[in-house]
């Protein structure tokens, strides 16, 4: 009897053992690899389109032979876009955007002689400018500043339509382009690998210049404009 209650425990252990040994060995084993998610690259040249609006001021300085005038204009812009970017430091991004755009921004005042109206039409506008931005995987905040250009129509229109000098018709002025400055701040969404779209604010500042007018009376315009763009980007990844 005693041999048969000893072989029984021994039985007993050896299956116990048998059962805790892949228990044991469950416990150990590695959990299985995943994969890690990856996150996109802002780094590389790309192209694109933009199209948006702008409003703002100018305004008629007729020192020193009469009051000063002033006018809001607005209209549209539409036009292209290059740059480059380079992603460093996980999210930081920096680069450099160039763009030209074809522009209507426009308004209108009476002179200070009520013969006349004052125009200014803003006709194209073009900006170099440095970004810097904190991505979010496939979201870009950015702010930018830099150089900007505008071609601007400084002119007097008078009412009556009569042949004024210097041009011998009602309409005396000039067209000239100058140079500014730019600022402002926008996002940028990939949507795809190679595609994203943007928007942006940018405020304008395009300095104050010398025009003739009607008589040949000299008169500087100041002009500043505030533009919100928005932009279709085709990114070549390295």
């Amino acid at each position: 009897m005693r041999y048969k209650i000893a072989s029984l425990a021994a039985a007993a252990i050896v299956l116990g053992g048998v059962q805790i040994a892949p228990a044991a060995d469950m416990a150990v084993k590695a959990p299985p690899m995943v994969a890690p998610v990856a996150l996109y690259n802002w780094t590389g040249i790309y192209v694109g389109i933009n199209g948006g609006f702008g409003w703002g001021n100018s305004t008629f300085f007729y020192d020193p032979v009469g009051p000063d005038v002033g006018h809001r204009d607005s209209g549209a812009l539409f036009g292209g876009t290059v740059g480059f970017n380079y992603q460093f430091n996980g999210p930081w991004v920096l680069g450099a955007e160039a763009d030209w755009d074809w522009a209507n921004i426009k308004g209108s005042s009476s002179c200070p002689n009520p013969a006349f109206n004052c125009d200014t039409k803003l006709r194209s506008l073009g900006t170099l400018r440095a970004r810097g931005g904190y991505a979010v995987n496939n979201l870009l905040l950015f702010v930018t500043g830099g150089v900007a250009w505008g071609n601007e129509r400084v002119e007097t229109v008078n009412l009556a339509g009569l042949a004024i000098p210097p041009s011998g018709t009602p309409t005396n002025g000039t067209t000239a382009t100058h140079a500014g400055w730019t600022a402002g701040f926008g996002a940028e969404y990939a949507l795809w690998n190679n595609w994203s779209i943007k928007g942006e604010y940018l405020y304008v500042n395009l300095g104050n210049h010398t025009y003739t007018v009607d008589n040949g009376l000299l008169v500087e315009s100041r002009q500043r404009e505030n533009i919100v763009r928005f932009g279709l980007n085709y990114r070549f990844m390295p």
